[in-house]
C-alpha cells in the first residue's frame, strides 16, 4: 500500500502531495513530489533529485521544509523500507 505524507491543508488544496508507490520496487528509493499533474523524484539516499533539470525552487518552500524536516525525512526512510523491504535505504539514527 503506498504512503503519503501528511501535508498542511493549505498545500493540499494547492495540489501537493508527497508519495511513496508500492510499485517501484527495482527503483532506486525515492519519493514523488506532486504538483497538480507535475511531479519530482527525490532520492532518499542522497536527497538528489532523479531527474535531469528537477530541483528545489521549482517546489513550495513549506512542501520542501516538509520533507526535509529531520523527523519527516526519517519516516519518508521507514516507510520506504516497509513497503520495499528487499530495496531498502539507510537510516541514520
Amino acid at each position: 500500500m503506498p504512503y503519503v505524507l501528511l501535508l498542511l491543508q493549505a498545500l493540499k488544496q494547492a495540489g501537493w502531495k508527497v508519495k511513496i508507490h508500492d510499485s517501484e520496487r527495482l527503483e532506486p528509493p525515492h519519493v514523488t513530489i506532486y504538483q497538480k499533474r507535475r511531479k519530482w523524484r527525490l532520492a532518499l539516499r542522497d536527497g538528489t533529485f532523479l531527474d535531469k533539470g528537477d530541483k528545489w525552487s521549482q517546489i513550495d518552500d513549506a512542501v520542501k521544509d516538509t520533507i526535509q524536516d529531520k523527523d519527516n525525512w526519517k519516516l519518508l526512510k521507514t516507510e520506504w523500507n516497509n513497503i520495499h523491504g528487499d530495496n531498502p535505504v539507510e537510516i541514520e539514527e
